[in-house]
């Protein structure tokens, strides 16, 4: 069977059903021939217009950007520890990498973030950063710091962008003008604070991230 006589045939009994309650004639409409038209394929294609900028701002790129390394610290400790298992499939991995909490938050702590949060619902409770957010750019370039290791990566990165850093050194994998205070299992994860050398700012986390070890009293003392 054609394709002109497929459709005739599938028009003639969908249109009888339809003309069964008119007054015309079933067997004329069966009749009337359809013909088949040939199926093609359209495109439709945009043409990209050029754009050209009309306009340039005379801020300059901070050039301390560029001693940044392209590697952040989570996707290369998330790409190690792939790497680790793909080797070793029945090792036990600690990750410290991006963590998450397990515990519940003690109802002290909740209950005081439930009735802060409420307070900014108005003028008098609210309020927005505080002033030790903006510690950092008050300080400016021209300063020294010091930094536990290991320690949050945001703190070195955050003086690199400032310009408080050197250049990044290939052979300890350390930023110049940064003073590393170590942490390790032999000094109970606390730096030897009499052997660093005296900087204008110490980033200084208790619990330390991502250690984990707390500061005792004696020892901040």
């Amino acid at each position: 069977m054609s394709l002109q006589s497929q459709l005739t045939a599938s028009i003639s009994s969908s249109s009888s059903a339809f003309l069964a309650l008119s007054n015309f004639n079933p067997s004329r409409a069966a009749n009337v021939p359809v013909p088949a038209k040939r199926l093609g394929i359209c495109r439709c294609v945009a043409t990209p217009t050029e754009e050209t900028t009309t306009y340039k701002t005379k801020v300059s790129r901070n050039a301390n950007i560029a001693k940044l390394q392209a590697g952040y610290l989570f996707p290369e400790v998330a790409r190690r520890r792939t790497a680790h298992l793909a080797k070793y499939p029945n090792a036990k991995v600690i990750s410290l990498g991006i963590g998450d909490t397990t515990e519940p938050i003690p109802e002290a702590i909740t209950s005081a973030m439930a009735q802060r949060s409420y307070g900014l619902l108005t003028l008098e409770g609210y309020s927005g950063y505080g002033a030790e957010q903006g510690e950092r750019i008050v300080f400016g370039s021209d300063v020294t710091m010091a930094v536990q290791d290991p320690s949050y990566p945001a703190y070195v990165d955050s003086s690199v962008i400032m310009g408080q850093t050197g250049q990044y050194k290939e052979d300890n994998e350390k930023y110049a003008n940064i003073e590393y205070m170590k942490c390790t299992h032999e000094n109970g994860f606390f730096p030897d604070l009499p052997t660093v050398a005296r900087t204008d700012i110490i980033f200084f986390c208790s619990p330390n991230n991502p250690t984990g070890a707390a500061a005792t009293r004696e020892q901040l003392a």
